[in-house]
């Protein structure tokens, strides 16, 4: 039986922490991960708030989050467009810019006027993905001062993937909390073996928590009816992921 965790306001160990999910590439299962991940933290009592600042070509991925989260479009996403651009792309075409300050401030704000527990902002493409003319990915954790949780399909190629982005991140003064490795339908033969190698070759990293590898939950992980099974499907993960990289931020613990 899980334990049960009773959060209230004032009993956080620092100031509430910020999460942001990136990824290795892009279509790398960071919404499904996110959503899933948010929705098992509001089943342990974690009040929590999914943001998606970016996102275009389709509603899909925000309508994910907020089925996931409770929370209403307008706090969920910020930018989007009807083409699937990057936003750095909507800028050369448009001639317009992204209001990256603006962005910040509403993820700031937002997460200060919903008085959650936990920030989880779901980025776009990789660290180094531009999305402005002046800003990349890395940018917006740097304005938030977040930790990062790198996501990567677990598969040959992956040890050098995450270690370019463990590198770039590293190197712009980022914190690392964890790496997921997210399972493939056909695992090949490097699959048994990544979680270990990351684990071999990452530098030593301040309060990193650790590689976590995320099960297969089949093409349609994405659809919204499924997330309570989805959830459960994932929930051993979910609570090591839990216990190592949030329940160091909670003082008040009461046990069944």
């Amino acid at each position: 039986m899980h334990s049960v965790y009773v959060i209230f306001k004032g009993e956080l160990k620092r100031s509430r922490p910020i999460f942001l999910v990136v990824g290795t590439d892009t279509d790398v299962g960071k919404t499904v991960f996110s959503g899933l991940l948010g929705k098992y933290l509001k089943g342990r009592g974690v009040g929590i708030r999914l943001a998606k600042p970016f996102c275009s070509g389709g509603k899909g991925d925000v309508e994910f989050l907020q089925a996931c989260s409770a929370h209403g479009q307008a706090e969920v996403n910020y930018w989007y467009d009807n083409e699937p651009i990057s936003p750095a792309s909507w800028e050369l075409r448009s001639g317009e810019k992204v209001d990256f300050e603006a962005i910040v401030s509403w993820l700031k704000e937002g997460f200060q006027s919903l008085a959650e527990d936990v920030l989880l902002v779901e980025g776009v493409g990789g660290l180094l993905a531009p999305i402005t003319s002046k800003h990349k990915v890395a940018s917006i954790a740097q304005e938030l001062g977040s930790k990062l949780i790198i996501i990567a399909q677990n598969r040959v190629g992956v040890l050098n993937h995450v270690l370019l982005t463990v590198d770039a991140a590293l190197s712009r003064g980022l914190s690392i909390a964890c790496v997921i490795l997210m399972r493939q339908e056909e695992p090949d033969a490097s699959s048994a073996d990544n979680a270990e190698l990351i684990c071999m070759h990452i530098p030593n990293i301040p309060d990193f928590k650790g590689v976590f590898e995320f099960p297969w939950l089949g093409r349609d992980a994405s659809n919204i009816n499924l997330i309570p099974n989805n959830v459960k499907k994932a929930d051993s993960v979910l609570e090591k992921i839990f216990d190592k990289v949030f329940k160091p931020y909670f003082i008040n613990v009461l046990r069944n």
